[in-house]
């Protein structure tokens, strides 16, 4: 059901080897555990305990996809119902003959998706999608490294009040299922939304290795302090290390299963991070929360056609789409497609006027997209209008915290109750949520 008001709107609705973990051996493991947290641990306070109750571990998982570079939401998922999108782009906006309706539970005239964007198209349509058009921060920067260290830390208009991050102060202070495998981070390292906690980080199955996982925040000081190199450090992580032993027999199954894409699975690297994720859901492996970070979305030139495939930003919304759906056809396959809940988001929309280089530059409100368990289906929270006289200095206002969207995740997907202390100063009570989960 669409939850979508809008101020003003410009028209009426009319293969691995077997038997062990392959190349992976214990000490690896831990001695790149030892690396891990030589090189990456920074200040991480702890979170007091209460300060998030939740409920026992009740299967859920919430995926938190970054969408880094500023996408533009209003490509991803254009306001076709609004003649201004057309003026404000006369040649890079997606035409509303080709776009792909909003259909199903969810239906609605002013919006649809890309054309690239297929599967997520055919899971709106079968009301496993909520969208909030118009989500950001507080922070008018415009500095990618600004606004993207504010919503990792979930504190984006006091970003150097906190040293750790959102997912980070929600694990910490919710350790009844204290695991390794509580969180994992689909890359080369941790996600900084996940700092101050800890867990596995791995690109691919047979690079799967514990970040930070154990030691104590001031310990992890002292040691950087004193000058420690990975070799050094590895000594003495061997005191937690023993938890990581555990850890590792857990996940030695999954890779002795094997590692190489099915045959079908999208290539590109979002498509391989997926699967990676993927595999250690679909085993049974206890992970609360998910990160994924995807990169190439700062499209200042040549966006080029919408309709080409060829061209800058179909490409991107392609390989978006396309692991998205590899993904969730994973998850309905093993019967968790009500019990996994993706989020995605970025630090910025592009603004709603292009360049004169076949781009835009960087705005401030962009969609926020809920797939998978839990989804409400439709259009939510109010929509200001794209015209000019509608704008924020030339962008498309935010009328939607990205907090109020994650803190009711948190609480509807993974049970927390009390989020003051995950989002500090905001306001997450029950009538802030947008209406996104249930």
């Amino acid at each position: 059901m669409s939850t979508t008001t809008s101020r003003k709107t410009d028209r009426s609705p009319a293969s691995g080897s077997a038997g062990g973990f392959g190349t992976t051996t214990r000490r690896r493991f831990i001695a790149g555990s030892a690396a891990g947290a030589a090189a990456g641990v920074v200040a991480m306070p702890l979170v007091a305990p209460g300060s998030a109750a939740a409920a026992p571990y009740n299967g859920n998982t919430l995926v938190s996809m970054f969408l880094r570079g500023g996408c533009d939401g209003l490509a991803l998922f254009p306001p076709v119902g609004h003649p201004a999108y057309y003026d404000a782009r006369p040649t890079v906006a997606v035409p509303e003959g080709a776009a792909l309706a909003l259909g199903g539970p969810g239906a609605h005239p002013d919006f649809a998706w890309h054309p690239a964007a297929v599967r997520l198209g055919g899971l709106y349509n079968s009301g496993r999608v909520a969208v909030v058009p118009s989500a950001g921060s507080p922070d008018h920067s415009r500095s990618h490294f600004d606004c993207q260290d504010g919503i990792d830390a979930g504190v984006p208009d006091n970003r150097h009040s906190v040293h750790d991050g959102w997912l980070g102060r929600f694990l910490s202070s919710t350790s009844s299922e204290d695991h390794p495998l509580r969180a994992f981070s689909a890359g080369t390292g941790l996600a900084p939304s996940m700092r101050g906690y800890g867990g596995i980080a791995a690109p691919s199955l047979d690079q799967l290795g514990l970040i930070s996982w154990g030691p104590d925040p001031e310990w992890a000081l002292e040691m950087i302090a004193a000058g420690y190199t990975p070799e050094r450090a590895g000594g003495d992580l061997a005191m937690w290390s023993g938890v990581t032993l555990g850890a590792l027999d857990e996940l030695a199954p999954v890779v002795a299963a094997g590692t190489a894409l099915p045959d079908g699975w999208p290539t590109s690297s979002v498509g391989r991070l997926f699967y990676t994720l993927a595999r250690l859901l679909e085993e049974g492996l206890p992970v609360q929360a998910a990160t994924l970070d995807v990169g190439g979305w700062d499209h200042h030139d040549e966006m080029g056609s919408p309709t080409n495939p060829n061209h800058r930003t179909h490409r991107q919304v392609t390989m978006l789409d396309e692991a998205i759906g590899a993904f969730m056809d994973r998850m309905d396959s093993a019967g968790m497609g009500g019990k996994v809940t993706l989020v995605t988001m970025t630090e910025f929309g592009r603004r709603v006027a292009e360049n004169d280089s076949g781009g835009a530059d960087h705005g401030y409100g962009s969609p926020m997209i809920v797939v998978g368990g839990g989804a409400v289906p439709g259009v939510h929270g109010e929509y200001p209008g794209i015209a000019p006289a509608d704008l924020d200095n030339g962008d498309l206002a935010v009328t939607v915290d990205q907090r109020a969207v994650l803190s009711e995740l948190l609480a509807k997907r993974l049970g927390a109750s009390n989020l003051a202390g995950v989002f500090p100063g905001f306001d997450t009570g029950a009538a802030g949520h947008v209406g996104v989960a249930t």
